[in-house]
């Protein structure tokens, strides 16, 4: 299977949120605070199941091959974002 490096995510979830907030991707840095992106509950839902998608898809799987992602905890940051979804790619992935 495919490993999903951190740029990889990092520019995939950068793109999701330029498109859901109208942003230009420059402005998604790890310390950007989410709450001064113009990034509400839905749109962050939006983007992350977008990406999910897009993961699940490169990697060759569907939806049913994967479990559920986490409960999605209180994040602050656009790196916190990033490695959230770091964590949340499925298990049998993994680094290569």
């Amino acid at each position: 299977m495919t490993s999903f490096d951190d740029e990889r995510i990092r520019a995939l979830l950068q793109t999701e949120l330029a498109e859901v907030t109208g942003e230009p991707i420059g402005v998604f840095e790890d310390d950007a605070l989410l709450s001064d992106l113009g990034l509400d509950s839905l749109s962050l839902i939006e983007a992350l199941l977008s990406v999910r998608e897009q993961i699940i898809e490169d990697l060759g799987l569907s939806v049913d091959d994967v479990a559920d992602p986490p409960t999605l905890p209180w994040l602050e940051t656009v790196g916190e974002l990033i490695a959230f979804v770091r964590s949340s790619v499925p298990a049998s992935v993994g680094d290569e």
